[in-house]
């Protein structure tokens, strides 16, 4: 029992005794009276023990008044403490929940992460095996990071601050939070952008690429015609006519091949087996017969062009990819140390919640 509540007994113990007493007088008092009636009174020969009663009976109501005074300042002494007590517990409570919230989106920014992390994997291993095709990274559309930020952090402060006030590293714990969220807050929107950038330039580089090569294809057939119109019948026994006349064939048949089976052409096959080949028989054409007048020489300039722009693409890609590759190990990977760091945070705030 603690002073308020052993005061406030004491005050009831002692009113109860009071009006005890005053019956017990009230009823010795009807005692003195002969033939006693109710309200029956003798005001004339009884004067002087009615008016010492009317002085008692007035000093003790004075003093139950009192009394009653002081138990309605204990219960409002009460009434106060209980109120403070609930808001102290519902400050506890709402402490507690904004832990509950946080442990929740770390869970969230967790799979997060390692779902990026994954549709990273993927694409810098087919950029890096296949640079020149048009491989695609996917993003996450959570925004749990960004709704960690836009939390009052004042609040967050003081949860953490309450439930680890015996923990030394709590107020690490708050920065390493704010600065986690912050990161890959920036670091997805920035990764994003990068990406979108990259593959706007690997699409204007292909497209430059394959006007290159239609134009490669058009000079070769430009070649054929003017052996057929300037030689005749035996326009195909010419080499440098013959070379363009087997590259041209092979060349659409690789283009039905993809169509058939729905891939994207390859343009490291198309420079390593078709492009190459044509460029190794024209050094030996060159070699025993020299250019022909019929543009010879521009279809072995223009292909040793394209080889080279396909080149610095995929050089490009390369570099771009091993660039992604080094973000995933150090960030988006499943053993990255932010990962571990919010692995760790929520073991902690849910032991307290238990």
């Amino acid at each position: 029992m603690n002073k308020n509540k052993f005061f406030k007994f004491f005050l009831i113990s002692l009113i109860s005794i009071v009006f005890l007493f005053l019956i017990l007088i009230t009823f010795n008092l009807a005692n003195e009276t002969e033939n006693w009636k109710f309200l029956g009174l003798d005001f004339n020969n009884k004067y002087e023990i009615i008016s010492s009663y009317g002085s008692l009976i007035g000093g003790i109501l004075s003093f139950l008044s009192i009394l009653f005074v002081l138990i309605s300042l204990v219960q409002q002494q009460e009434q106060i403490r209980n109120e403070k007590d609930e808001k102290l517990i519902d400050e506890k409570i709402e402490l507690l929940n904004r832990l509950k919230l946080l442990s929740s989106f770390f869970t969230s920014a967790i799979d997060n992460i390692e779902l990026q992390g994954k549709q990273m994997k993927q694409f810098f291993e087919k950029e890096k095996e296949f640079p020149s095709q048009m491989n695609q990274m996917y993003f996450t559309t959570n925004k749990n990071f960004s709704r960690v930020i836009d939390l009052d952090s004042t609040s967050i402060y003081k949860a953490i601050n309450y439930n680890f006030k015996n923990n030394n590293d709590w107020e690490k714990i708050f920065l390493n939070i704010y600065s986690i969220f912050d990161f890959y807050s920036d670091a997805i929107l920035e990764l994003k952008e990068k990406h979108q950038s990259q593959i706007n330039f690997k699409v204007e580089e292909q497209r430059k690429i394959s006007n290159d090569l239609m134009q490669f294809l058009n000079l070769g057939a430009n070649l054929v015609d003017e052996y057929k119109i300037n030689i005749g019948e035996s326009y195909l026994d010419q080499p440098w006519s013959n070379l363009v006349n087997e590259f041209t064939p092979e060349y659409y048949k690789y283009l039905e091949e993809c169509v058939e089976k729905n891939e994207p052409t390859d343009l490291r096959t198309i420079s390593n087996l078709y492009l190459l080949p044509f460029l190794e028989n024209a050094m030996d054409i060159r070699q025993e017969y020299g250019y022909d007048n019929f543009g010879s020489r521009s279809l072995v300039n223009l292909s040793s062009y394209i080889r080279k722009r396909i080149n610095e693409l995929e050089v490009n890609c390369v570099y771009y990819a091993e660039n992604i590759e080094k973000q995933y190990n150090e960030y988006f990977s499943i053993e990255n140390d932010n990962s571990e760091k919010l692995k760790k945070y929520k073991k902690l705030f849910d032991e307290i919640q238990n």
